[in-house]
């Protein structure tokens, strides 16, 4: 073995709120030398580096911080559904990396995404290649104005698919291996046939599960359009490397209709009873600002309803409250999104 960490870092040791991409890119303890193998039963250091990163908790502070990118993706109009992996998934295997393998890491938090750019990529291949109309394929009319080309924009933006808190079972990292069964075969140039005596080689990789928020914004048709396809190419194609073997197959959880969350608010809010809407409004609003799946205009048409009842029905209550947080930020909501 040879030794891979600075000096400098012998005394550090790992624990559970570390920073996994941190931890994988800087603190690898030991490496085999060339030429050099294990005893049997003997785990590699590499392994037994990737299986202490997936020991990593989420931090408590990405909560707050996935809290306000919901924010700002309902401030664009964006859409947004939950994707779901099905089993393992891992983005970014081939990327540069101080270890044989990689994987897509939060830059700040280390926990696991999927890029834009990758999502954007297999709706568009899936596009090209499965359907029938000419005008989705590369080239074509629909496949330019949805994803662009070489000379302009495409109508929809694909955002960083973002791990959603407390979403995977047990952990959002698990330790992995890819086994090459016959290294002889496909390394040597000396005619070497794969033989059932082969000894074969471990290669551990680290994959990823859990929850993803998956966003889209543009013009509403496009972005339908968009997510239909999106959908189809993560549970058919996957996402990310070794979706031969089943990796990276994404499932996205058909949405309650927009019109039939509005409604379900609606008439939750008009069932409270004249009496008790001093004490039921700030609960209100704060499921209101954490509305999923609705654009801003159907949040706009809630938060004008809730201001049109205090003021009707309880004008007392509704004078004493104009200069509340809570009351500024949905008449400004109103009025920002009147025209939408």
């Amino acid at each position: 073995m040879i030794e891979s960490r600075r000096s400098v870092f012998d005394n550090i040791s790992f624990r559970r709120k570390d920073h996994p991409g941190l931890w994988l890119d800087k603190f690898l303890p030991e490496q085999l030398q060339k030429d050099e193998s294990l005893a049997k039963d003997e785990a590699s250091p590499v392994m037994t580096h990737f299986k202490s990163a997936t020991r990593v908790q989420e931090p408590t502070i990405y909560r707050t911080s996935f809290d306000r990118w919901q924010r700002v993706l309902q401030q664009l109009d964006a859409r947004m559904e939950k994707g779901e992996v099905l089993g393992r998934m891992v983005v970014g295997l081939g990327a540069d990396s101080v270890l044989e393998n990689a994987i897509s890491l939060h830059h700040t938090y280390g926990l696991p995404f999927i890029p834009g750019s990758a999502l954007k990529g297999l709706a568009s291949s899936y596009a090209h290649r499965r359907l029938e109309d000419d005008a989705w394929h590369k080239g074509g009319e629909a496949h330019r104005v949805l994803f662009g080309d070489t000379t302009s924009a495409g109508y929809v933006t694909f955002f960083d698919a973002l791990y959603i808190p407390k979403s995977a079972n047990r952990s959002f990292l698990w330790p992995d291996v890819i086994t090459v069964h016959h290294p002889d075969y496909y390394q040597k140039e000396d005619g070497s046939a794969p033989a059932d005596w082969d000894s074969p080689t471990i290669i551990p990789f680290i994959s990823a599960t859990g929850k993803y928020l998956i966003a889209l914004a543009g013009p509403e048709a496009w972005v339908e359009k968009a997510f239909e396809i999106l959908s189809l190419a993560l549970l058919e194609y996957g996402v990310g490397a070794k979706t031969s073997s089943g990796y990276g197959r994404v499932k996205i959880a058909s949405p309650k209709p927009s019109q039939d969350i509005v409604e379900t608010f609606l008439k939750r809010w008009n069932a409270v009873p004249t009496s008790k809407l001093p004490q039921t409004t700030n609960s209100f609003f704060e499921e209101w600002k954490r509305l999923e799946g609705v654009s801003n205009a159907d949040k706009a048409t809630i938060a004008r309803m809730i201001l049109e009842r205090i003021r009707n029905d309880a004008p007392k209550f509704e004078k004493k409250k104009r200069e509340k947080a809570w009351y500024k930020e949905l008449l400004t909501f109103t009025e920002t999104h009147q025209e939408d």
